[in-house]
């Protein structure tokens, strides 16, 4: 999962075995070794949630999804999910292969780049 932040805002790239794991009502969970304390960050689903929301305690910063949204997420055309009614814009999304990727690392488990497949 790759988070990016930015003034006000939180987006979230999810490869597909985290969207897999999300849609099956898992929480998807990274941890980037900062020091002197890990920070995490992991998305979740939420039963009683209605809309996208967020959460920070400590060094983990924690986005809220409605489980009700999840459901046939991997297997489905939806590339995501937004709010930006809240003081934090958030954006949800899969992550799509790179046209001319670093590594071909990046692109290890990502969705076919509906761009790139046009043709």
């Amino acid at each position: 999962m790759k988070l990016r932040i930015h003034a006000d805002s939180i987006r979230l790239r999810l490869k597909q075995s985290e969207v897999k794991t999300l849609a099956e009502g898992g929480e998807v969970i990274e941890t980037c070794p900062t020091l002197p304390v890990a920070m995490q960050y992991a998305l979740r689903p939420d039963a009683g949630a209605s809309a996208l929301g967020v959460t920070a305690d400590g060094a983990r910063l924690t986005v809220h999804i409605p489980a009700a949204w999840l459901g046939g997420w991997d297997v489905d055309d939806r590339i995501g999910f937004e709010d930006s009614t809240g003081p934090i814009h958030l954006l949800i999304e899969k992550d799509f292969k790179c046209a001319n990727p670093s590594t071909p690392k990046d692109n290890e488990d990502c969705y076919e780049n509906p761009v790139a497949c046009e043709g």
